[in-house]
C-alpha cells in the first residue's frame, strides 16, 4: 500500500467498531427503559493531522423523552457489568456518567424532565497514517512537444506550498486554496516553451 492509499482494513474495523458501540449504547437503553423505544442519530466525522493522517470517528446518540426515574443508576450497573469503567457524578440538572472501555467513550444524562439521552464515541479509526507527495506529474523523458518542466513546481503538478495536501501546519493552503494543484500549470508539471 503506497502512503497516500487507504488502508483497506481501516473500513472493516470502522464498521466492526460502529457496530459494536450501537449494539453497547442499544443494549444499555434497552435495560433502563424497559424495552421504550428511543430516537437514535448517527454521524461519522473526519479527522485529519497536520501530517495528512486521515481518519473518521463515529459517534452516536440515543434519546428517549420518558425515562423511568432510577435510569441513571440502572445504567451505571449496565454499564459496570458490560466491562465499562464507570464515573457518576450529580448535578443540578441531575446524575451524569461517563464510562470508558477498550477507546470506547459513553455517557448518560437524565434530564430534569425525565429525559434519557446516551451518547457514545468509537476510537478514530486511521485511513491513512500520513502523507506523502503524489508522483511527478512531468519528467524531462514524458514531456510534450513544445513543453518543458513547470518552473513553479518543478514538474510535480502539486502546490509547491503545500505539497498536494491542502494544508500547511493545519490551515488551508494560501497558495492554492484546497486546489492541490500548482497554481501555474494546473496540475500538468509541463508549461510551453514559448511563454
Amino acid at each position: 500500500m503506497s502512503v497516500n492509499e487507504e488502508d483497506s482494513t481501516a473500513a472493516e474495523e470502522f464498521e466492526r467498531s460502529a457496530n459494536w458501540l450501537r449494539g453497547q449504547l442499544r443494549g444499555i437503553v434497552a435495560v433502563v427503559t424497559r424495552g421504550a423505544e428511543p430516537e437514535a442519530e448517527e454521524w461519522s466525522k473526519e479527522r485529519l493531522t497536520t501530517r495528512g493522517a486521515m481518519g473518521r470517528q463515529f459517534t452516536m446518540r440515543v434519546t428517549l423523552p420518558d425515562a423511568p426515574a432510577d435510569a441513571g443508576s440502572a445504567a451505571s450497573g449496565v454499564m459496570s457489568a458490560a466491562g465499562w469503567s464507570v464515573e457518576t457524578a450529580h448535578d443540578t440538572w441531575g446524575p451524569r456518567l461517563h464510562g470508558r472501555q477498550g477507546g470506547f467513550e459513553a455517557g448518560l444524562f437524565c434530564r430534569p424532565s425525565g429525559g434519557l439521552s446516551v451518547w457514545g464515541r468509537a476510537p478514530i479509526v486511521w485511513f491513512r497514517s500520513s502523507w506523502m507527495r503524489p508522483p511527478r506529474a512531468a519528467t524531462a523523458l514524458t514531456l510534450m512537444a513544445g513543453h518543458g518542466l513547470c518552473r513553479m513546481c518543478d514538474g510535480w503538478g502539486t502546490c509547491v506550498e503545500c505539497e498536494g495536501l491542502g494544508f500547511v501546519d493545519g490551515r488551508q493552503c494560501g497558495e492554492c486554496g484546497l486546489g492541490m494543484d500548482c497554481p501555474y500549470c494546473a496540475g500538468s508539471g509541463q508549461e510551453r516553451l514559448d511563454r
